[in-house]
């Protein structure tokens, strides 16, 4: 006679929801490491909308570690994207040319642009990673900042205005020369 039990399967355990993250940041600190956070959780797009090419050296655009980090983003998969709307783009290759080497790199994945008509009014700056991730500043002079992860409802009005300004905008940067 033989003795054979059937195993005993473990149960199944839904995989819980990442926990929502909402912090407020007072400082230019704190608010790097809020961009490192967000741009940490991208998968498949990143969109940023800064005031200029030297606001967003001051986020560290330009530093070899962030251009690192978008590069992986980038080769993961073809098809992410990273779409970068400024106010003002003169000085970009002095002020990001390791962002601009990246982008002739990866011209078919990365768009610069520059805005155009009403979104030149826009005020507020955000850097949102996916869906459901994102850092702000409702105001580009004050320091203050807002972090929010993993909270898609938060998230949809930011993603929804950054489509708007990104109506309003042209081509400012290619893969091979930098616009007027």
């Amino acid at each position: 006679m033989s003795n054979s039990s059937t195993p005993v399967m473990p149960p199944m355990i839904a995989p819980q929801a990442p926990e929502v993250i909402y912090r407020l940041m007072d400082s230019t600190s704190e608010g790097l490491l809020a961009i490192n956070e967000v741009i940490g959780q991208a998968q498949h797009e990143i969109r940023i909308f800064d005031v200029s090419a030297q606001s967003l050296r001051s986020r560290d655009f330009g530093h070899p570690a962030r251009i690192e980090t978008l590069k992986k983003i980038l080769l993961a998969d073809r098809n992410n994207r990273l779409r970068i709307a400024l106010h003002e783009t003169r000085g970009i290759e002095s002020e990001l040319a390791r962002l601009v080497g990246l982008l002739a790199l990866f011209s078919n994945q990365i768009s610069i642009h520059r805005t155009m008509g009403a979104a030149r009014d826009a005020k507020d700056v955000m850097i949102i990673a996916d869906q459901a991730h994102f850092w702000r500043k409702p105001y580009f002079e004050h320091l203050h900042s807002v972090l929010t992860l993993h909270d898609q409802a938060a998230a949809q009005p930011f993603v929804d205005r950054f489509e708007q300004i990104w109506e309003s905008t042209e081509v400012a940067v290619t893969g091979s020369t930098v616009g007027l």
